[in-house]
Order: C-alpha cells, then structure tokens, then sequence
C-alpha cells in the first residue's frame, strides 16, 4: 500500500496483527512530520498498557522494512490519497480525507472516494513521482519510536523505591530534531492533481 498524507500523527493508529497479516509493504510519504509532537506521542503510547501495542506494532514494521516513510514538504497534493496493491498490480485508489480517529477536527463533511483500477494506476504514477523527489525519514522515526521505549524502562526503574524515596524523573533523550523531520509547520497553500500516465493505457 502507498499512502500520501498532508500529515500523520501517531496517537491514532490502532493496527493489530490480523489487519497487518499478509501486508508485505507500506510506503507512508508525508508533507509535514513535527518531531516533537511524534516523541510527545511515542512516550504517551509507551506509558499506556493499553496502548503501547501500537508502538509495538509500528516499531516492528520499520524494523522489518516493511513500512518506508519519506518525506515530501513541497511534494504539491491534495487531498491526502491511497493506492492499494495486488500482485506487483495497483487495483483500487482511495482519494480525499483520512482519519483514523473520531471527531473529525473540522464542521464539515469528511468526503472520501474509492475509485477502481484506472483510476489506481493514475494515482500510483503520481505518488512515483513524488516518492523519487522525497526523502528518508524512516530511520529518524525509528530512533525516536525506540528513544520513547528506552525512556519508559528509565523510568521504571528510576521509580523504584531506593532507600525509602523515589529517583528522579528521566530527562528523555536528546531533543535535538533528527534529520528530516521539522519542529516548525510545513508551508501551506498546495496546488495539486494526480498526473494521468503517458503513453497507450
């Protein structure tokens, strides 16, 4: 699957191994990726018993190499869009708002399409041509994803009872903001389509 969203955040993916069964490959290109708010997030996840599977799941999906995200500040789309695959075969695109969390943060209608074949071979031509131009933040995303892990085992043990008192809270790791990604909001105003292919078909 190749997915093209404006942003991401990470508190509302809720992946669980049945959906991730079978899926050999998810390429997530994104615009804007504030690293503050990823670690914020990541550290939030790491504490939640409930939740913390999450970040397991996605930690796991970059380890495996299986999830590649790029990032593309003046890749030039929208709205956000969706190209599924079967077979080496682009076979249904999904184009318009993707939330993965109620409510929507806006009053007005969340509009989205499906559209078959055809249709998905446009939309994976497109995001080819953005995905060569972007570049790799995979790896910077992982590092902060296993940072927010290793501050919730510090913390464990920092908040043990140690001769009747409790230790410091853990200072977290180095905020400096990995390479690709920004602390500051990525411009606005993108004008954007999905290029027709060239050539017969």
């Amino acid at each position: 699957m190749d997915t093209a969203l404006l942003r991401a955040r990470l508190a509302p993916v809720d992946l669980t191994p049945d959906e991730l069964r079978g899926v050999r490959r998810i390429r997530l290109l994104v615009a804007e990726l504030n690293a503050g708010t990823l670690e914020d997030e990541a550290y939030a996840l790491s504490l939640d018993p409930a939740r913390h599977r999450n970040l397991d799941q996605i930690l796991g999906l970059l380890t495996e190499r299986k999830l590649e995200i790029r990032s593309a500040p003046l890749g030039g789309w929208s709205p956000d869009f969706s190209v599924f695959w079967k077979e080496e075969t682009p076979f249904a695109l999904l184009l318009g708002l993707h939330w993965f969390q109620r409510p929507f943060p806006h009053r007005g209608p969340a509009w989205v399409c499906w559209f078959g074949p055809a249709e998905a071979r446009q939309g994976a031509y497109r995001f080819e041509e953005i995905w060569r131009n972007a570049h790799e933040i995979g790896p910077a995303v992982e590092r902060i994803l296993r940072q927010a892990v290793c501050r919730r085992g510090g913390r464990e043990t920092e908040n043990e009872p140690k001769g009747g008192g409790e230790g410091p809270p853990s200072t977290g790791p180095d905020p400096k903001t990995p390479l690709g990604l920004t602390d500051q909001p990525a411009p606005r105003g993108w004008g954007a389509r999905i290029d027709r292919p060239e050539g017969p078909g």
